[in-house]
């Protein structure tokens, strides 16, 4: 168990564009997906990469007046990141990668609903276990073949439900004990649904975006700028774990693993955070909650 540890959940404000290069199929810019699963993720790297961008933009902002408070304020990217200069030295944090947490499926009882299935929840377990957070009262069977239980807030009161064009039946069951359920705040219509049915909906029903490039001298489409970008959609949730840990520069700069946690997600990425690519068209806006294990 890691002493300093947080679990951030990512709530997707705009849509997200985390690349994994081109590709030969229909689309032409693919999301980043986990090899085992195929379930979108983003990579600890562009991760841990937008929480540095984040944090210098904030550091940056503050006053001079104040940054005397701080010693050696220009070195305090590096003092918690790390740097790769010199002698250099590792970050004194790590991130892990984003993963999916809750997904948005088009319906016929509401514009969307939120799904998420037991394989998801059970790595998420996994993940609390390691951060020495409580994961009591979850039970083996959480749904039976073929249904989906409702869990979220807003309680769907519907026999049957259409995602897409797959249809699921509601049976009602308290299944997630409040150590779980907390982590699902955001997606207040939210059904428990067969891993099967989780799979085809993050694999077939994530945004595909038509972009062109135009030609400014005649302002028209330039030949073979056409090209189809994936994107996991807004709304969908996702978290990622931070263990926090004492700065490894020099004695006299040290910062210690509370200091550091503290800073970050109360003042420099307390509530938002932008992630991955198409920063200027507005992508990869997330709304953060944090939960730490002390």
């Amino acid at each position: 168990m890691f002493e300093n540890t947080s679990i951030a959940i990512m709530y997707a404000v705009t849509p997200c564009h985390a690349g994994s290069g081109s590709s030969l199929g229909v689309v032409d810019l693919p999301i980043q997906r986990e090899r085992h699963t195929n379930w979108p993720m983003i990579q600890a790297s562009g991760v841990k990469g937008a929480f540095r961008a984040n944090f210098e933009r904030f550091k940056n902002n503050i006053p001079e007046a104040s940054r005397g408070e701080i010693n050696e304020f220009e070195k305090l990217t590096d003092s918690v990141f790390g740097t790769s200069e010199g002698t250099g030295y590792a970050g004194s944090l790590s991130i892990g990668d984003a993963r999916i947490l809750a997904f948005p499926m088009r319906s016929n009882v509401s514009p969307f609903v939120w799904i998420t299935c037991p394989a998801v929840i059970r790595r998420l377990k996994k993940d609390l276990e390691i951060a020495g957070m409580d994961t009591s009262g979850l039970p083996e069977k959480m749904v039976a073949d073929g249904n989906a239980v409702s869990i979220g807030s807003d309680t769907i009161n519907a026999e049957s439900v259409l995602l897409e064009d797959f249809e699921v039946k509601i049976s009602k069951a308290e299944v997630l004990p409040d150590s779980i359920k907390k982590y699902f705040d955001d997606a207040t219509r939210l059904l428990l649904v067969p891993d099967e049915v989780f799979d085809y909906g993050v694999s077939n029903c994530t945004q595909i975006m038509a972009q062109i490039k135009i030609d400014s001298k005649t302002g028209t489409t330039e030949d073979g700028s056409l090209r189809y970008q994936e994107e996991l959609p807004s709304d969908t949730v996702m978290y990622t774990v931070v263990h926090w840990g004492d700065s490894r520069n020099g004695a006299e700069d040290k910062l210690k693993a509370l200091t550091i946690k503290g800073f970050v997600t109360d003042e420099v990425i307390k509530s938002h955070i932008q992630i991955a690519g198409d920063e200027t068209c507005g992508r990869g806006i997330f709304h953060l909650n944090w939960y730490h294990n002390n």
